[in-house]
């Protein structure tokens, strides 16, 4: 395949790069382009957890889970500074509940006729019991049993070690080991470092454009820059294009006039982050996995020193990219948490951001919206617009399985053998990596006095980089240890990042290069720090630093809740 017959991605989501890097792996050449920026959608608005599917074994979902599990244990090896393990734990009140309707669920699961109509004709306790939970997680233990976390324990509420849950509600823990992914924005830059070193060595082309949009005329590609109208690049016949856009998927077809059934039925989940103290100390290190009324299970977990709330399953219409968590999701949110800790006493005032996104998930008009599959599949239109391969589905856990799967049938049509590289290549900044904590440390405190850093911004850089970060520094021209105001990243860092990770806004630095989002207080001038950072690389205009920082805190107050100090 020459050159000019690329492949045209539509998505730089975790699942479109995914592919893009599967199919570069291949000798393919590959054109990436999204409407916003990376990771933007769904792989930026989940609950960042890296697992097996636990609940998915309710609905039958076996293989699923088989593949999740699998997936989960390669990351644990190929991504240590992104992907940590992490154990659960699951408060119980009863011991034998919920056996009828999980029951349905599994029948449900599995089409049988009239398990639907039961479910709604009679009302049967949700609640999972202790011997049910405790019989799902024998089966969990079983699906990974060739990986290397700990099997599931049951314990008694109170214990030493544990999570200080309501001990007047719940009387034991059912405890499990998963996996969390702190920053799967970051975990998706790596991945594009990647694909630049792939194309690279083997010579091929790799273009992504954030901020474009694609007009097809006939079959041929014109990629039109939505921050610079006048940049148009030159067309292309690309040999076939992947939609990759997420929950936006039907719009993306509809935008470039391809008629399609729709496909897109996604729901949305809503998050919250709490920096209150209280309950950060009563969940300690493990993860609380605990039951609503409804018999949603949310997820209380820690996320360095704040406490990550979620998700919501609403089935939501309209663009994907304008959901926002509402009023009654966040009083859910929190009033879980009150109910497993109510010494804590959380409010919403106590909400320092939230966020909320829309699953990819297949469109599916009736039903509970947890009952929707949460596998991945594609759907091909072959029409006057050529070759249109949609992504339906799709999850931070079984990205790499869903890209080999897309890969695999993009090559045999095109007449090519498949080679899979990803199940044992590290993901860049996993090289080298540190076996224990105390030679983690070790490092940590040979790279702050190399570069004469303060330990906390090697910390930070670590979390974002890994091991990449000592090459990264080296290679800055006269580095200073001068830091951001406001932050503990220094200022060279940032300017780097801009130049180097496809940066065009003040927004994609606080929300996907540098993860300021999540820091407690976001100062304004931080923000202007930030926007001379990008006037001195020639992504902003001088004059225009107010109205953007202006329009940012508007962007922050309405879609995360986020106040500028």
């Amino acid at each position: 395949m020459n050159q000019t017959e690329r492949v045209l991605i539509l998505g730089a989501g975790i699942n479109g790069v995914a592919i893009a890097r599967e199919l570069l792996l291949n000798g393919i050449p590959v054109c990436m382009i999204d409407q916003g920026d990376l990771s933007q959608g769904a792989t930026s608005k989940s609950s960042r957890l890296v697992h097996g599917g636990l609940r998915y074994l309710e609905y039958g979902d076996f293989s699923l889970v088989k593949e999740s599990v699998h997936e989960r244990g390669i990351l644990l090896d190929l991504a240590p500074h992104f992907v940590k393990p992490l154990r659960f734990a699951i408060p119980l009140a009863h011991r034998a509940t919920g056996v009828m309707s999980s029951g349905l669920r599994f029948l449900s699961g599995f089409r049988v006729p009239g398990a639907h109509w039961l479910t709604t004709r009679f009302s049967f306790s949700s609640e999972r019991g202790m011997y049910l939970v405790d019989m799902g997680l024998n089966m969990y233990d079983w699906f990974a049993s060739k990986g290397k976390l700990p099997r599931h324990s049951v314990h008694d509420a109170g214990e030493p070690g544990l999570p200080d849950i309501n001990r007047q509600k719940f009387r034991w823990l059912a405890c499990y080991s998963d996996a969390q992914m702190r920053f799967p924005e970051r975990f998706v830059v790596a991945l594009l470092h990647d694909c630049q070193n792939i194309a690279r060595q083997k010579g091929l082309d790799f273009e992504l454009l954030t901020y474009h949009r694609l007009s097809l005329k006939n079959r041929n590609a014109q990629l039109n820059s939505l921050r610079h109208p006048s940049l148009h690049h030159e067309l292309f016949v690309p040999k076939v294009i992947i939609n990759a856009s997420g929950a936006c998927g039907d719009l993306t077809l509809e935008q470039i006039d391809v008629t399609s059934p729709r496909l897109m039925g996604g729901t949305k989940g809503s998050h919250i982050i709490t920096f209150n103290q209280s309950l950060r100390d009563a969940l300690g290190e493990q993860a609380i996995y605990s039951e609503a009324s409804d018999g949603r299970l949310v997820f209380i977990l820690p996320f360095g020193n704040c406490t990550l709330i979620g998700t919501t399953d609403v089935r939501v219409e309209g663009n994907p990219l304008d959901v926002t968590a509402s009023p009654e999701e966040l009083d859910y949110l929190v009033g879980m948490v009150n109910m497993v800790f109510p010494q804590v006493k959380l409010t919403h005032d106590d909400i320092n951001l939230h966020y909320s996104g829309v699953r990819p998930l297949p469109y599916q008009p009736e039903g509970k919206a947890a009952s929707i599959s949460r596998d991945h599949s594609i759907q091909e239109f072959e029409g006057p617009a050529g070759w249109i391969v949609t992504l339906v589905g799709g999850k931070l856990t079984s990205w790499r399985a869903f890209a080999e799967n897309v890969t695999d049938r993009i090559l045999k049509k095109l007449g090519k053998s498949y080679h899979s590289e990803s199940k044992t290549r590290l993901i860049p900044g996993a090289e080298h990596y540190p076996l224990t904590p105390d030679i983690l440390k070790a490092e940590q405190e040979r790279l702050a006095e190399k570069f004469q850093l303060p330990l906390v911004s090697i910390q930070i850089l670590w979390d974002l980089q890994g091991t990449m970060i000592e090459e990264i520094l080296e290679s800055i021209p006269e580095f200073s240890s001068e830091l951001l105001p406001g932050t503990n990243i220094p200022r060279q860092y940032v300017l780097w990042t801009i130049q180097n990770e496809w940066v065009e806004t003040i927004g994609d630095l606080v929300e996907r290069r540098l993860m300021l989002i999540f820091d407690e207080t976001l100062p304004a001038y931080t923000l202007q720090a930030l926007a001379d950072c990008l006037v001195e690389t020639g992504k902003l205009d001088a004059a225009d630093i107010p109205t953007s920082i202006d329009e940012y805190k508007q962007h922050l107050a309405k879609y995360y809740g986020k106040a500028v100090s």
